[in-house]
């Protein structure tokens, strides 16, 4: 029998809620996150004595992709140009506070549990 349009998204909701939370407790970067360090480290080193040639070629093939994926192509030189500015500025990386280490004694989250195979989620 077929579930109904509303059971299947009470059960999507559950699965990507335990998704989320298991790739958490793995502390598995998610595609989002490897792409903001590969930005953050494109820009500075971009920023470099010397580099700004290479800087302006990245930032015209950034906006070409994103014009092709419809994005307008003055709006979109404005974001790169605002985040280029920030950390020519002196902006840093952004880190995630709770991925960072805790120190001995310290409670974590009593939400995060182990993985097992019995709370695992099948990726």
């Amino acid at each position: 029998m077929m579930k109904s349009t509303r059971t299947r998204r009470i059960n999507q909701v559950d699965y990507q809620r335990a998704y989320r939370e298991q790739q958490k407790t793995l502390r598995k970067p998610s595609r989002d996150d490897v792409a903001r360090l590969a930005l953050y480290f494109m820009i500075r080193e971009g920023l470099e004595d010397g580099q700004e040639r290479n800087l302006a070629d990245w930032c015209e093939t950034m906006t070409n992709g994103l014009v092709k994926q419809g994005f307008d192509r003055d709006a979109t030189m404005h974001r790169l140009h605002q985040l280029i500015d920030r950390y020519a500025d002196g902006w840093d990386f952004q880190l995630k506070p709770h991925l960072t280490p805790h120190t001995v004694g310290q409670l974590q989250s009593a939400r995060i549990l182990p993985v097992t195979s019995t709370n695992a989620v099948d990726v």
